[in-house]
């Protein structure tokens, strides 16, 4: 008798310590929800694009003009006599697409209920010219024959052309409209990852320049 009282006794003491204890083992068992920080979760949506992706801020539509000319001489006993200037001029309205890489943009921090971004380089993604609409106009000099040098300043000038939009391109960079679109942009794919309406983003390229396209239009 003693001894089922005794191992009675001891299966109370086990379940006991069983049914206090669950709890705690089953709150260690269960996996852990950490919530991030607003600034994590910007951070970590960034960490999440692939490399060569990028967040397109928006676009400008401008003219754009290319000139192209040179003067011809024949030389005749020792006298250099002017056949005239050839000169080609090329306007085609362009489409600027301007954006951020994923890398140039961080959450620094939210105070106040204002997330904080900081920008370091603004970057031109595209530039696209409307052939469709491009002007030529051609000056041929007075002794000189449009098939040769009106067509050498024509194909002189569709090549400048597709040089010198990209340096127009890169002169707006730091314009005030590009910075607006870059804010706006990630203040609303900001306020989308985080639910804060209050987002300010700073520039930081203040000196930055496109050195080389990053894709032809």
């Amino acid at each position: 008798m003693r001894n089922l009282i005794t191992t009675l006794t001891i299966l109370a003491l086990i379940v006991g310590g069983i049914w206090f204890s669950a709890p705690q083992l089953l709150h260690e068992l269960a996996p852990q929800v950490v919530e991030k920080s607003e600034v994590q979760q910007f951070n970590d949506m960034l960490i999440d694009m692939k490399p060569d992706a990028a967040i397109q801020a928006g676009f400008i539509e401008t003219m754009h003009e290319q000139t192209w000319g040179n003067e011809a001489f024949l030389s005749f006993l020792g006298i250099e006599i002017p056949l005239g200037a050839t000169e080609a001029i090329l306007r085609a309205p362009i489409k600027i697409y301007y954006g951020v890489r994923p890398n140039a943009v961080q959450a620094i921090n939210n105070k106040n209920g204002q997330l904080h971004l900081t920008v370091d380089k603004v970057e031109v993604l595209s530039v696209d010219a409307d052939i469709s609409k491009l002007e030529i106009k051609t000056k041929v000099g007075w002794a000189r024959l449009d098939a040769v040098s009106g067509e050498e300043a024509r194909a002189r000038a569709k090549r400048a052309f597709e040089q010198s939009k990209y340096r127009a391109a890169d002169n707006m960079l730091q314009s005030l409209q590009v910075t607006a679109y870059v804010r706006e942009a990630l203040k609303a794919i900001a306020t989308q990852i985080t639910g804060i309406n209050d987002v300010r983003v700073d520039r930081q390229d203040v000196t930055s320049r496109l050195k080389t396209p990053l894709s032809a239009g």
